[in-house]
């Protein structure tokens, strides 16, 4: 019976991990990832009487997965919708893997924290040969982009068959702070890292072995080389985007991430304040805005609050179910024609990200996403608050801003839900969550 938690806990990364390529990518399998999603609830059912710990974010999931069937029901074309929602059901599956993962060994929420960053590294090698490149943009980056390979061709759903560079940015902008705050915890004098996690995972050699591993894994120098040279990894990958979003985004996080460690280096927000104060008296706020909000169509700021207007008008029109899961292009071409982009004009989403979801699960899926980001966002607090470990106050730190970063990324533009890194902050969502049903203490 006691190898009953440890093993479930084992199949709590595992399933999701394996369902994500079939989920992402979707095909006749993946049906049958579903099924293997819900292996690990059928087991905690069996062995704990309940299919999963409760969080303060279920009310908010809950609603939100309702609205999930209602948008694809409004949906005017199912099999376009049905990607994202495969997506949704991946990002909840993962949210609640790592919630009850870290119940049977608490030790595992670094493990998922590594995982994160893997992420990263994952995202940004596969965007350095598979990126459709701005060429011109804000940087001379020409030369380097011509030196990189292109490997990846004929991605689904890619206007240029390449992965997006701005939705790089933001997957990035999720998690290169989770990364720095890894580096962090190497640097701090005393890391406290579970060891336990290790063995968990990889039941594999000794019991002596595998604790010298998992010693030599989580020392400090390993932390501080691995977590770095992933974060230089991340953030050069992030600097070729050329992601006006993502660079905000980064900032304000990094910005935010150092103040949970040094009050003062929140005098820098001011400080920031009063900076574009000054260029937008120099310069002009249409300047500005025509620099920071500019389409690749049209080149100024009209574009982008042309299709900020037209997800309004959708949202006026299907306010309780959306337009449907991934149907805004096509919404968009067909009711709400662009004047300033043309009629032809393909525009993926909505350029924000709360709008976008107001547009896809319409406004009772706006409410419930809120609520979870509010949630989210009360708890990580009170975890650092509480905490008396300052390993888990600079992991918690790190998914706060991280998830800062990527909504002030998302207010010009977005990673719609159920888009393929949508996971990844879900996983973000059920780190926290766990970390608040122990109170901090791991």
């Amino acid at each position: 019976m006691r190898t009953q938690p440890r093993r479930l806990s084992q199949l709590e990364l595992a399933c999701p991990l394996a369902a994500v390529p079939f989920l992402i990518f979707p095909s006749v399998l993946s049906a049958l990832a579903l099924v293997v999603l819900l292996v690990p609830w059928a087991l905690r059912w069996r062995i704990y009487g309940r299919p999963t710990l409760r969080t303060p974010m279920d009310a908010a999931v809950l609603c939100l997965m309702l609205m999930v069937p209602a948008s694809l029901w409004a949906s005017a074309l199912p099999e376009i919708s049905l990607p994202k929602l495969l997506g949704i059901f991946l990002g909840v599956a993962f949210f609640y893997a790592v919630v009850n993962s870290v119940r049977s060994s608490q030790g595992l929420i670094w493990v998922w924290a590594a995982l994160l960053v893997a992420f990263g590294v994952v995202i940004s090698c596969l965007a350095l040969v598979g990126t459709d490149w701005f060429t011109h943009k804000i940087l001379p980056l020409g030369p380097i982009y011509e030196r990189l390979p292109r490997l990846i061709h004929n991605i689904p759903g890619s206007l240029r068959g390449g992965f997006h560079p701005n939705e790089v940015g933001g997957a990035l902008a999720l998690l290169l702070p989770v990364s720095v705050a890894a580096l962090l915890v190497g640097w701090s004098s005393n890391p406290g890292v579970d060891a336990g996690a290790i063995t968990t995972v990889y039941p594999i050699a000794s019991p002596a072995l595998r604790a010298r591993w998992a010693r030599v894994l989580l020392s400090r120098k390993t932390l501080v080389v691995v977590a770095g040279l992933c974060s230089l990894l991340m953030a050069g990958v992030l600097v070729l985007t050329q992601s006006r979003s993502a660079y905000m985004g980064v900032a304000v996080g990094l910005i935010v991430l150092g103040a949970f460690r040094r009050r003062w280096i929140l005098f820098l927000l001011p400080l920031l304040a009063l900076v574009g104060l000054v260029l937008v008296w120099s310069l002009g706020a249409q300047s500005i805005l025509d620099g920071l909000l500019m389409l690749d169509t049209t080149g100024t700021a009209n574009g982008r609050f042309e299709v900020w207007q037209r997800a309004v008008y959708m949202l006026q029109d299907f306010p309780y179910t959306g337009v449907g899961l991934n149907t805004f292009p096509y919404v968009g071409d067909a009711m709400y024609p662009y004047f300033l982009l043309g009629p032809d004009a393909r525009v993926p989403h909505a350029h924000n990200n709360l709008l976008q979801v107001a547009v896809d699960l319409g406004i009772p899926g706006l409410v419930a996403y809120l609520a979870l980001l509010t949630t989210f966002f009360v708890c990580a607090w009170r975890v650092f608050r509480a905490t008396k470990s300052t390993s888990i106050q600079l992991l918690t730190a790190g998914l706060f801003s991280g998830t800062l970063a990527h909504q002030v990324y998302g207010l010009s533009d977005a990673i719609t839900l159920g888009a393929k890194p949508g996971f990844l902050l879900w996983i973000i969502l059920g780190m926290v969550a766990a970390l608040y049903t122990k109170r901090g203490v791991v």
